[in-house]
């Protein structure tokens, strides 16, 4: 472990940098970002035993597909708000397609818990994607069976 820190020490100074710098400016987004990017490189790394890998990636795959479950249950059966259009006019097929104004749904006065409006967000599926590739990326690895 010692050897990974020394070999990646410049790469971790510039991920501190990044990380104060984005603290300083109020964002979490890099921060996230970035212990992403480290978790797929250790995915990645020689590091994980074989058996501790298989659990990582058993756990990522369960994690994928409890958020993907909790997400069609909000958004099919927990109650919705108004839509409210945004007035921005949407495209589809790079603008040739039919086009429509685009509406928002307004989630500040629905009765359901704080994490079945995350649910409802973009925000959550980028998580899920993000667990989509990291379920993908520690299947990969030439010592699972």
């Amino acid at each position: 472990m010692i050897d990974f820190f020394k070999k990646h020490k410049a790469v971790i100074a510039v991920g501190i940098l990044a990380l104060i710098w984005d603290m300083m400016m109020g964002g979490i987004f890099f921060i996230l970002l970035f212990i992403y990017g480290l978790f797929i490189k250790l995915l990645l790394s020689d590091i994980l035993t074989g058996k501790l890998r298989k659990v990582t990636t058993a756990t990522i795959w369960i994690l994928l597909v409890v958020g993907a479950g909790l997400t069609f249950y909000v958004n099919r059966y927990m109650p919705h708000g108004p839509s409210y259009p945004t007035g921005e006019i949407v495209c589809q097929n790079d603008g040739r397609g039919p086009c429509a104004e685009q509406y928002i749904e307004d989630t500040r006065d629905l009765d359901i818990p704080e994490w079945a409006k995350f649910a409802r967000t973009s925000a959550n599926n980028l998580l899920l994607m993000g667990l989509l590739f990291a379920g993908i990326v520690s299947g990969t690895k030439k010592d699972i069976e």
